[in-house]
Order: C-alpha cells, then sequence, then structure tokens
C-alpha cells in the first residue's frame, strides 16, 4: 500500500512538473526563423517578475535571421530595450514606447543572447536566444536564403509586389535599414531604401493593419535637410505633416499604409552607382598612366 501511494506521489510530481514546464522554459519561433512575445496583463504592476512570466514567453530561441515581434496587449504602454535594468540600455534595439496594440519587430543578424526590459516597469525582463546557422541545419538555412532574397516572401504567403503594393519601386535599390534606428507602432519596417535620382528616403512598410506612427532617427550621411534643417514627407504619394526633433521624424500613417517618403535635399546614390563611378575612375587612370609611360619609352630620334 505504501510503494503504491510513493507511486502515485511521483505521478503527480511529473504531472506537476508537465504542466508548468511550458512556460518556464524557452519557446522556439515558429520555423525558428519567427517568434511572438506579448506583455502579461497586470505587468505594469510589480509581482510578475516572481514567476518569470512579465513577458510571454519570458525566453524565445529562434534562428539566425530571424525575427522577434513584441505586441502589447496589456493595458498600459511598453517597451522592448535592448540591455538589462542595471546596466541601461545596449543600444541593440529598442522599441520605444509601445502604446495599447502597438508592436515592434527586430530582425538578429546576429547570433548571441540578448536580454532586454522595459525602461517604464524595469522589473520586466525577457531574453532572444539567437542560435547560428549550424545549429539548425540545411533545412534552415535554406529557409535563411529564400528570406534574404524575397523578403520573406513565403511568409507573407505572396511575392513582394503584390503585397508591397507599387512593384519594383525598391527593386535595385540597396537596403538601408541597418543604417537607421527606426521602429512602427503598426504592421513591420519591411524595407529601408536611398532613390537618389530624387532624393528619398524610401520606407516600406508591411501589414500595417491599423494606424500607427513611424519613429526613424535619420542619418545625414545618407540623406540631408534641405537648408532650413527640415524634410518633406508623403504617405502612399500624399503629403503629410509630421514632427521633428533634430534628426528623429515621426510620422502618422493610416491603416494599410505602405510606403513612407522622406525627401530631403541630398540622398547619397546607391552602393551599385557609386562602386560604377570608382570602377570608371580606376579605368580612365590606368590607360592614361600605361599611355604616358609608352609614350616615355619610345627612344627619341
Amino acid at each position: 500500500m505504501q510503494k503504491k501511494m510513493y507511486t502515485l506521489f511521483g505521478l503527480l510530481a511529473i504531472f506537476s512538473m508537465v504542466a508548468v514546464a511550458p512556460s518556464a522554459f524557452a519557446e522556439h519561433g515558429e520555423g525558428g526563423m519567427a517568434a511572438t512575445v506579448t506583455n502579461a496583463p497586470g505587468s505594469a504592476t510589480p509581482g510578475c517578475e516572481d514567476t518569470d512570466d512579465c513577458f510571454i514567453p519570458s525566453t524565445v530561441v529562434i534562428a539566425l535571421g530571424g525575427t522577434v515581434t513584441w505586441e502589447n496587449t496589456d493595458n498600459a504602454a511598453h517597451t522592448a530595450t535592448s540591455g538589462t535594468p542595471t546596466d541601461g540600455p545596449d543600444g541593440v534595439f529598442d522599441s520605444s514606447l509601445m502604446m495599447v496594440n502597438g508592436s515592434f519587430a527586430k530582425t538578429f543578424d546576429s547570433a548571441g543572447t540578448y536580454p532586454y526590459f522595459c525602461m517604464v516597469h524595469p522589473w520586466m525582463q525577457g531574453t532572444v536566444i539567437v542560435e547560428a546557422e549550424d545549429d539548425h541545419g540545411d533545412d534552415h538555412a535554406e529557409e535563411m536564403g529564400h528570406s534574404e532574397e524575397m523578403g520573406h516572401s513565403e511568409e507573407m504567403g505572396h511575392d513582394d509586389t503584390e503585397k508591397m503594393g507599387h512593384g519594383d519601386d525598391h527593386g535595385g535599390i540597396e537596403d538601408l535599414s541597418d543604417q537607421f534606428t527606426a521602429s512602427v507602432t503598426s504592421g513591420v519596417i519591411h524595407h529601408i531604401g536611398a532613390n537618389s535620382d530624387d532624393d528619398t528616403l524610401l520606407v516600406h512598410l508591411f501589414d500595417a493593419t491599423d494606424d500607427g506612427e513611424l519613429k526613424i532617427t535619420l542619418n545625414k550621411d545618407i540623406i540631408t535637410p534641405f537648408d532650413d534643417g527640415s524634410y518633406f514627407v508623403l504617405v502612399d504619394n500624399e503629403e503629410v505633416d509630421f514632427e521633428q526633433m533634430g534628426n528623429t521624424v515621426h510620422v502618422e500613417y493610416w491603416a494599410g499604409a505602405e510606403r513612407i517618403e522622406i525627401v530631403g535635399s541630398h540622398v547619397v546614390p546607391e552602393f551599385g552607382t557609386i562602386a560604377m563611378i570608382i570602377l570608371a575612375v580606376a579605368i580612365v587612370s590606368i590607360i592614361a598612366i600605361t599611355a604616358k609611360t609608352r609614350i616615355s619609352l619610345i627612344p627619341k630620334l
């Protein structure tokens, strides 16, 4: 009888461990390339840190090149800021203030462990673990190759031209997303490109199902403001009012918006154009030096 009681208690203990395990262990993103994190209801009040579930899940594991999306489903504003409450932000990513139902997405291009916290409620902490490509095998490598070449077209369910609604507007334009600090409260930033033909910085949005706001800190090495320090902004080819504080621009957009254009006095050309100019100058220089050398070698009569 006593042995049966021990067996029963053992089974109950195992059942309890299994029931608790999903919230305690790291959650892998779908297919290793995407994961979603939400704020625990009521996490704006201390207490969720006791069970490590202020962010749900508190730890996510994704493949190199994968994207994590934070969705604020709580009834208070939050941030997702890389770093720790003790040491402060480390600059890897920052959602800025996400209002209720707002969201923020970050694509991780370097393997490693990324702790983060809410700057408004510093007891809220979480972790993103990015695994190297070798940890996932050839299948994930193939998925990553497709996502880089096609802009995650398989995850969207359509190709980019259908989803973005502007054909080849960014075809051939170098993706400069890593040159700017940018966040949106609705949808995700699909692509940032510079068009030197009309001195425009193009921010392409995807899945903006609600009205939202773009916050972007501009890089003056890429886009130069007008003489008065200002810019000109269009949303889906329609001029809009915006707020500018130094190099940071806040642009409100409507649900379904797909393209935000920031116009300045000058935008650097694409890398390909610069490379062609440098190559042409180098060729001309080589021809000139070669011709001069040949003339100097011809004996005088």
